[in-house]
């Protein structure tokens, strides 16, 4: 039955990895046996029509899989996979701009003589505290979500229908979940209007730097407003693109060539870090911080964002050639079976 292990595939996506076969076992079995009782009350085999009825009835595979998990309270289990995908997606880039912010801090304290011991120890003794603000604040975006979706009678996912799910995928990788499609959408949004915020409210970016950056004179380089504006236009491309994926799950090829532009973008914003090469200077008649301190900054930056060009780059280039090796293979499979 394949309209029943692609549902049992999309419950799947939600459960623990530890009870998961388990989990998925047992809803075969519960289903199987509602299927065979339902042939036996008709005395024959079910249409697909009255297979796709029973799952149905069964419910929403991000629900089903829910009663499977601890009860949650203030967020629901609608929600509540999206809320969870959310703070896994933005939990990396928290505490990179967290261990960003020390380096600065430090950097203006110890007038660029800082070490490794030093830079260690302030991120791990700051990131607690960052991360329960930023838990704090993406757990209050969520229960309002919930909140929204209780009180207007609505909910966060589209209208579903069995015979949309996807197909099982048995050699090519698992394809996103709906839920991991919302939530990187989120992700990106939250950290686009973080961006924005940014000019008006510096500490964002840089903590308690910024307190030595005013009492220091020194800003941001002139090129930085051409560059930041730059970075946005390519942000916002990305989560127009982000918002289409969601629409084109079942289209696996193309989803995959927009993931790959989405990727893409995200190269150029890192060349454009990389292309300013120059990120702080003195403000305009004032030379109280040594030169060095700025030229270590800006090198220690610079080199920083090399790498992650470096990676990034590595990382899509081996994406390109998975991509093209799976469709080649598909096309190879397709070809077979018209032959």
């Amino acid at each position: 039955m394949d309209i029943l292990d692609r549902y049992l595939q999309a419950i799947g996506e939600y459960l623990p990895a530890a009870s998961k076969d388990d989990t998925l076992a047992e809803l075969r079995v519960n289903l199987l046996a509602m299927i065979e009782d339902r042939e036996e009350q008709l005395g024959r085999r079910l249409t697909e029509d009255e297979l796709v009825e029973i799952i149905r009835n069964h419910g929403r595979p991000i629900v089903v899989a829910s009663r499977y998990r601890p009860q949650q309270s203030l967020i629901g289990p609608e929600v509540f996979p999206f809320y969870l995908l959310a703070l896994r997606r933005s939990l990396p880039w928290v505490i990179l701009f967290s261990v960003f912010a020390q380096v600065v801090n430090l950097v203006f304290q110890t007038h660029g003589r800082v070490n490794i011991g030093a830079v260690i120890g302030a991120a791990i003794g700051h990131l607690p505290g960052t991360l329960f603000a930023f838990w704090g604040v993406m757990t209050a975006v969520f229960v309002g979500i919930e909140w929204a979706c209780r009180h207007n009678g609505t909910s966060i996912a589209q209208p579903w229908n069995p015979r949309d799910l996807p197909r099982v995928e048995k050699s090519r990788g698992k394809v996103p979940s709906l839920a991991s499609g919302i939530a990187d959408l989120i992700v990106s949004a939250v950290m686009l209007l973080w961006l924005l915020a940014i000019p008006t409210r510096p500490f964002l970016i840089l903590g308690p730097g910024v307190d030595y950056l005013k009492n220091q004179q020194i800003g941001f380089t002139p090129q930085w407003h051409t560059f930041y504006w730059q970075i946005i236009g390519l942000l916002v491309a990305q989560l127009v693109l982000k918002a289409i994926m969601i629409g084109i799950r079942r289209f696996g090829t193309w989803r995959k060539v927009l993931d790959l532009v989405v990727h893409a973008l995200g190269l150029g914003i890192l060349a454009v870090m990389v292309r300013a090469q120059i990120y702080f200077v003195p403000a305009q008649g004032f030379k109280s911080l040594p030169h060095e301190t700025l030229a270590a900054l800006n090198q220690a930056i610079y080199l920083g964002f090399r790498v992650a060009l470096l990676i990034a780059t590595l990382k899509l280039i081996w994406d390109v050639v998975v991509f093209v090796r799976d469709t080649w293979v598909g096309l190879r499979a397709t070809s077979r079976v018209v032959v």
